[in-house]
């Protein structure tokens, strides 16, 4: 019983350090999208500035599906599972 006890510790505190690190990759995210913005000469508060951030977080998106594609053996019209393609 002891161990078990440990051993669930132990998960749910890994857990919370990685829910700590989501945060903070997303807190980063958010900073160099903003400089880009920024950089690019729009102003924050404006319509061109939400739209700027939009379409970044839109390439993001796509590029992250583009990655599962590729992984997952998706690419060329094809469907490959462990054993076998079509």
């Amino acid at each position: 019983m002891k161990k078990y006890f440990i051993l669930i510790s132990i998960i749910f505190l890994s857990s919370c350090a990685s829910q700590l690190e989501i945060e903070e990759r997303a807190t980063a995210r958010d900073k160099i999208d903003q400089e880009e913005c920024f950089s690019l000469g729009f102003i924050e508060g404006t319509e061109a500035y939400g739209s700027c951030r939009l379409t970044l977080k839109s390439i993001r998106a796509q590029n992250r599906n583009t990655d599962a594609i590729r992984r997952n053996g998706l690419d060329n019209n094809r469907f490959c599972n462990r054993f076998y393609c079509w």
